[in-house]
């Protein structure tokens, strides 16, 4: 009698934890049939709420994958509040690529160039790659986490030290760049069990229980992902773009950007931004803008820096955030608070 109870608590068991996993799996099916059925809105919240539910099962892997399609929805979002207040789209940068004639015998066969290894040093100080050891963050994630308010997916970057202090989107790791963020985005962190408690310089102070996983943790409703610097240079060769996009009452803001990167070392930017404002029942108020530059780029370590042909210089932590399970090939990318997707 003792073993059929013991057997019947295991099978309650099996049964109760899928059907957990399983109301994320059917609000991740109802989110993505409302995005194909072209209702954002329904589909944001669907997503959300398949994220929370794969988070409250312990299955990072299904949050993951929820959040990763609402950062999708939140760049076609952004493409299509550009498109509703009639900026004009920004051409998106194309990549020449030259054949290469065949090696005749004898004749050594033309060398592609290669994208620059590394550029001006920056910051000596390189921070280490994220890892969950023993249930405690340690070094570089990328954080998403969805803001209901403001209909809209935020990505930021978390830098945890070994020492316990943690800084929000540094732009880079001298001690200098750290101490130079605002309040709000530097602190010191502790935990106790599994509760992790940041209180940041600014007097506040944030506490939620952190759920690890080999490579990821839930903390404070977002979804952190450890990351590593990029193995070569050569990855970020090729296409890409990004968007954000926030709506709030009758107003909202969207704004794509275009990078390609060439193994010449040159590359192309473009941007488009538009703002929507709702004025009275009447009508609303749009505005916008867009523009292309060109340069030269180079990557060091965790620091990728764009020099314009006018000399302005744009400097800012990058790291791969997706690969191709086949290939390999780098699909997504972080890059001044924007996920760049490959084209």
């Amino acid at each position: 009698m003792k073993k059929l109870s013991l057997l019947a608590g295991a099978v309650l068991a099996l049964l109760v934890l899928p059907a957990r996993a399983q109301s994320g799996a059917a609000l991740l099916q109802k989110a993505e049939a409302l995005d194909r059925a072209n209702q954002f809105e329904a589909a944001q919240t669907a997503y959300n709420q398949a994220s929370r539910a794969f988070a409250k099962a312990g299955d990072l892997n299904g949050q993951q994958k929820a959040l990763g399609e609402l950062a999708a929805l939140d760049e076609r979002l952004a493409d299509q509040l550009l498109k509703s207040a009639g900026a004009p789209p920004a051409p998106a940068p194309a990549v020449p690529v030259r054949a290469v004639a065949p090696a005749r015998a004898g004749v050594a066969a033309p060398v592609r160039p290669v994208a620059p290894a590394a550029g001006p040093a920056g910051d000596a100080t390189q921070p280490l790659a994220g890892s969950v050891a023993g249930g405690r963050p340690v070094g570089l994630f990328f954080m998403s986490r969805y803001l209901m308010a403001l209909h809209s997916l935020e990505k930021a970057t978390y830098y945890f030290t070994p020492g316990g202090q943690v800084f929000v989107n540094p732009t880079g790791f001298s001690a200098s760049s750290l101490a130079s963020l605002p309040a709000g985005q530097r602190g010191s962190y502790t935990q106790a069990g599994s509760k992790l408690t940041v209180r940041w310089a600014s007097g506040q102070t944030e506490d939620s229980a952190v759920e690890p996983q080999a490579s990821t943790f839930g903390w404070s409703m977002g979804l952190f992902l450890a990351v590593r610097p990029f193995a070569s240079a050569q990855q970020l060769v090729g296409s890409f773009e990004g968007g954000n996009s926030v709506s709030l009452g009758g107003g909202s803001t969207a704004v794509v950007s275009g990078l390609a990167f060439r193994p010449d070392g040159t590359y192309t930017r473009t941007g488009t931004s538009s703002i929507s404002t709702g004025t009275d029942a009447d009508g609303t108020a749009h505005a916008g803008a867009s523009g292309t530059c060109t340069g030269r780029w180079s990557l060091n370590g965790w620091l990728l820096t764009l020099t314009s042909a006018q000399g302005q210089t744009i400097r800012g932590v990058a790291y791969p955030i997706e690969t191709d399970d086949k290939t390999g090939q780098l699909t997504r990318f972080y890059y001044g608070s924007m996920a760049y997707k490959r084209l």
